[in-house]
């Protein structure tokens, strides 16, 4: 991408079905969070941020910027994505915590393929767009703050009104990017 972008991973969710943090979850000899992390440091973002609660014990180097969830909203990915857009102001890469098959070619590739940076860019798959591995533009905030407002978190539904209004676009999903996308959310997904 020839024009700045930032990068977040969201590691703040709760894991209920995983029963412990996901983010803490042993992945080839390190915490998944910080397997996730140097996937976004190492695809050239001119800033790298941590979404996670004041709880978890996520421990980063001073080039990694840590934006808390507050302690008393539950406003899901949908707020923590706004809240990083609004700090930013510039197009970000989202990347959940949960998604380690994706790889970094692979977001560099997507990178190299969308250069419009008033745009957003999301891949739709078999369950819908992929809501927390693509880019948000600050073009987007409009209707992420009034979802936010109307307490309609579904990150799909906020797409689809920017891809209707021009703000970002979908492409289809190719059978080989689907494993990509493959959350890991119980411990079966993790075997």
């Amino acid at each position: 991408m020839s024009s700045s972008f930032a990068a977040v991973l969201l590691a703040g969710g709760r894991s209920t079905r995983m029963k412990q943090d996901k983010a803490l979850l042993h992945w080839h000899g390190q915490e998944l969070w910080q397997a996730q992390l140097h996937k976004l440091q190492s695809i050239g973002a001119a800033r790298v941020l941590l979404s996670c609660r004041r709880e978890q014990p996520l421990f980063v180097s001073d080039d990694v910027e840590i934006i808390h969830d507050p302690a008393d909203v539950d406003d899901g990915p949908l707020g923590a994505i706004t809240r990083c857009l609004e700090r930013v102001q510039t197009p970000l890469l989202v990347l959940a915590v949960d998604m380690p098959w994706m790889t970094v070619a692979f977001l560099r590739e997507q990178l190299g393929k969308h250069e419009n940076p008033d745009q957003g860019w999301f891949f739709r798959g078999p369950h819908g767009d992929e809501a927390l591995a693509g880019m948000y533009v600050p073009a987007m905030l409009p209707h992420m703050r009034q979802a936010l407002s109307e307490k309609n978190l579904k990150l799909q539904h906020v797409i689809e009104a920017c891809v209707h209004s021009g703000s970002a676009v979908t492409n289809q999903m190719s059978d080989d990017q689907a494993a990509f996308f493959h959350n890991v959310n119980t411990p079966a997904d993790l075997k």
